[in-house]
C-alpha cells in the first residue's frame, strides 16, 4: 500500500490535465496581449490628436500674430501714408501703395503684410531677427515686410514652412470700401478697390502616422463637402484628420 502511494505521488500531470493548463495559459496571454494592443493602439491615437492640436496651435498662433500685427504704427501722430510709404519693391515679391499695408496675390496665393516694429528686436514668423526701434516712439521706423504664402498644402513664412502635414488651407478676406472699416463682406479674391478688413482661414491637418483608425472619413468628408462641393469623399488613409476655422480682424488699420 505504502509503495503504491508512493507511485501515485511521482506520476505528475496526466496529458488531460496538461492540455487544460496549456488552454487557460493561452487564454490568459492572449487576454494580456489584447489589453496591451488597445493600451497601444488607444496611445497612437490619443499622440495623433494631441499632434493635430499642438501643429495647429503652434502654427496658426504664428499665422495670427502677424495679421494682428498688420498695420501697427509706432507714433500714432505720424500719419498713416507718412508711416506707410508706397514701396513698390518692398520685399522680392511684395509691392505697397501708399498706405497700404496688406494685400492679397491671387495667382501666387500670397498674402503682403508690413507693420512697424513694437520692439528694439523683432522676431516674425519664419524665425528671423529683425532690427526694431531706437526709441520707443520711432515714427519713422522703416516698417516689416512679411510674405504668407499656401504652397504644398502648407502656410509658409518668408518661405519658411511653418507646418507640416497640413492637408489643405482656404482663406477667405473680409473687405470693404474706403467709407467704413466694418467688414461689409467675405470673399476669397479681394478686388483693387476692396480695402482688407479681416482675415478668416480654415486649415485641414492630419497626424504623422497614417495607421491609427478605421473611420476618419467624417472630418475629411465634410472639409470636401463644404470647400469643394464633393458628397461623400472618403479619406485616402487611416490618419487622424482635424480641421480648425477662426477669424483675425486687422485692428490696427487707420481707416
Amino acid at each position: 500500500m505504502k509503495a503504491n502511494s508512493l507511485i501515485d505521488r511521482h506520476r505528475g500531470l496526466s496529458l488531460i490535465e496538461l492540455l487544460v493548463a496549456l488552454l487557460l495559459s493561452t487564454l490568459l496571454i492572449l487576454g494580456i496581449t489584447q489589453v496591451y494592443i488597445n493600451n497601444k493602439r488607444n496611445y497612437a491615437f490619443q499622440q495623433g490628436q494631441s499632434d493635430n492640436l499642438e501643429n495647429a496651435r503652434y502654427a496658426l498662433m504664428l499665422f495670427e500674430e502677424e495679421l494682428y500685427r498688420t498695420g501697427y504704427q509706432a507714433s500714432a501722430d505720424y500719419g498713416f501714408e507718412n508711416a506707410f510709404r508706397a514701396a513698390p519693391n518692398a520685399s522680392a515679391n511684395c509691392s505697397f501703395a501708399a498706405g497700404e499695408v496688406i494685400n492679397f496675390d491671387v495667382e501666387d496665393q500670397r498674402i503682403c503684410i508690413r507693420y512697424q516694429p513694437s520692439l528694439p528686436q523683432l522676431t516674425v514668423c519664419s524665425g528671423e531677427v529683425v532690427p526694431g526701434l531706437a526709441d520707443p516712439y520711432q515714427a519713422d521706423a522703416p516698417p516689416v515686410t512679411v510674405e504668407l504664402t499656401i504652397s504644398g498644402n502648407s502656410l509658409h513664412c518668408n518661405g519658411v514652412p511653418l507646418i507640416n502635414n497640413m492637408m489643405d488651407i482656404k482663406l477667405m478676406f473680409g473687405v470693404s470700401d474706403d467709407l467704413t472699416r466694418e467688414t461689409q463682406k467675405f470673399t476669397d479674391v479681394p478686388a483693387t478697390n476692396e480695402r482688407i478688413r479681416s482675415v478668416r482661414y480654415a486649415a485641414l491637418l492630419k497626424s504623422r502616422s497614417e495607421n491609427l483608425t478605421d473611420d476618419n472619413s467624417r472630418i475629411y468628408s465634410a472639409w470636401r463637402d463644404k470647400w469643394y462641393s464633393e458628397s461623400g469623399a472618403v479619406a485616402p488613409d487611416r490618419a487622424l484628420y482635424f480641421s480648425t476655422e477662426n477669424t483675425i480682424a486687422l485692428r490696427n488699420l487707420a481707416k
